[in-house]
């Protein structure tokens, strides 16, 4: 599972992970909007051409660590999806909803391409 906000390392949710490996410490591909979603959390959205390459960790969930600890407490403006790592390679990851009209207000931070970096800032 790719994280890429308050359940990394250091994170107030990092807590959620529980016991969980560390995988990697990455980005994404370079084809993401990155959002703070109402200054509380942050977003990845898929643009394809002309996005951000977003740093993040990826840890090995197991499916019930993700159904029952994980998936529970993340924001309704957020879904599952997968999104494509640096090397290729893709990872479940949560993602903005589709329908992101209905999610609160959004700050584009791709240039900053980190939650630390924008938590740092704010």
């Amino acid at each position: 599972m790719f994280l890429n906000g308050t359940a990394m390392a250091g994170g107030a949710d990092h807590h959620l992970v529980g016991g969980a490996p560390l995988v990697a410490r990455t980005t994404t591909a370079p084809r993401y909007r990155f959002h703070a979603v109402d200054g509380r959390y942050p977003a990845l959205e898929d643009v394809g051409e002309g996005g951000a390459a977003v740093e993040g960790e990826v840890y090995d969930l197991s499916y019930e660590q993700l159904r029952e600890v994980l998936l529970p407490g993340e924001p309704e403006g957020l879904e599952l999806g997968v999104v494509e790592l640096a090397d290729g390679t893709g990872s479940l990851a949560m993602i903005l909803r589709r329908e992101h009209s209905k999610v609160p207000p959004l700050t584009d931070i791709s240039e900053l391409a980190s939650w630390r970096a924008y938590r740092e800032q704010s």
